[in-house]
């Protein structure tokens, strides 16, 4: 699964128990503490998604749309991690980022290299095998 969407998902379900909780009545402090420990996931989702995973951006996720205070909540600590990053420190991300972009790419071609050189090798075989060279 996504990370990103887990990431989500978990928040989601912490407020569900804030609802659960509000709904019963009488376990006000528990509901409060369950109101920030969504707020926590929020947060951390924001943080994750804004400095490695790049998959929401400053919108919400469709998971937490329906739910204002949370689509406000990732609103707020995504522009938060806008303002602590500076540019700086976003061309450092997107450097890394494109580092490893080139070494994924330089895997597969090594990769595909040596499928290539195990092909012919495998081929080169078969025809002094079958006296054809």
């Amino acid at each position: 699964m996504n990370l990103a969407f887990e990431a989500a998902l978990a928040a989601r379900l912490l407020w569900m128990g804030v609802i659960c909780l509000n709904g019963i009545g009488g376990f006000e402090k528990e509901a409060e503490a369950a109101a920030q420990a969504a707020y926590d996931a929020v947060d951390q989702l924001a943080y994750y998604d804004f400095f490695d995973w790049h998959h929401y951006g400053a919108n919400a996720p469709l998971l937490l749309r329906d739910i204002p205070q949370l689509a406000e909540h990732y609103a707020l600590a995504y522009e938060q991690c806008c303002e602590a990053a500076p540019n700086q420190e976003k061309k450092r991300l997107d450097l890394e980022s494109g580092l490893r972009h080139e070494q994924y790419m330089q895997d597969l071609a090594d990769t595909y290299a040596e499928i290539e050189w195990e092909l012919a090798e495998g081929w080169k075989q078969d025809c002094l095998d079958n006296g054809l060279i």
